[in-house]
């Protein structure tokens, strides 16, 4: 009886050490989303041209290029000089 005991404490504590493993992967992971998320923006309002039923990446890219020099007094290297991507 003795060493089933000692067979369900270590596998409780296994289990213990397993769970607080997987809620600091858990956090680490939340941590790394956010992190990259708060490198991204997001740009709304900026009109699009859908007469030939999509706006071609490089148009909206150049648009949005545009958009943070003239409207947000972005230097021109430094607007191209960002990644950017439509979602």
């Amino acid at each position: 009886m003795e060493a089933a005991d000692i067979g369900v404490g270590e596998v409780s504590s296994r289990m213990h050490d397993l769970a607080r493993q997987r809620q600091q992967l858990s956090d680490d992971v939340n941590y790394l989303k956010a992190q990259l998320m708060r490198n991204n923006l997001i740009f709304s309002g900026i009109p699009e041209d859908n007469s030939t039923g999509s706006e071609i990446p490089a148009v909206t890219e150049r648009k949005l290029r545009d958009f943070l020099h003239e409207k947000m007094k972005i230097d021109r290297e430094t607007v191209d000089a960002l990644s950017l991507e439509r979602v």
